[in-house]
């Protein structure tokens, strides 16, 4: 009598999830400022590190002038940081479904500062 052994063999992938895959790219801003009320504009978002991302537009600057954020799961920082004359603060927070964001910042011009919620979207 004879017997065959037949063996199975499945492999899996163990390679972690980016942190951030999928917030790169053109948003669109519905943006709500103190100053200026409500103002609609897009930005582009591009990854400078694991952790960095940079926002071109941020607050309507223009394309050619990017505002770096830090981010740490869903939670985003706007650390302090001058681009074209604002001093940028706030945070900001990522959708579970990662198609918005909520920021809240201030942007200080040395002359007055505005407080702004921003809504991004897909």
């Amino acid at each position: 009598m004879r017997w065959t052994i037949v063996m199975m063999v499945v492999l899996t992938s163990c390679a972690p999830e980016a942190e951030n895959p999928t917030l790169t790219g053109l948003w669109h801003v519905e943006e709500n400022s103190q100053l200026y009320g409500v103002q609609h504009y897009d930005v582009h978002i591009s990854q400078r590190d694991t952790a960095t991302l940079l926002i071109d537009n941020f607050y309507n600057i223009g394309m050619d002038h990017a505002v770096s954020v830090t981010l740490e799961g869903k939670k985003i920082d706007i650390p302090s940081q001058e681009v074209q004359g604002y001093i940028f603060a706030g945070t900001g927070e990522v959708s579970s479904d990662m198609q918005s964001i909520l920021f809240t910042f201030t942007a200080n011009d040395r002359a007055v500062i505005d407080h702004v919620v921003a809504q991004y979207k897909r």
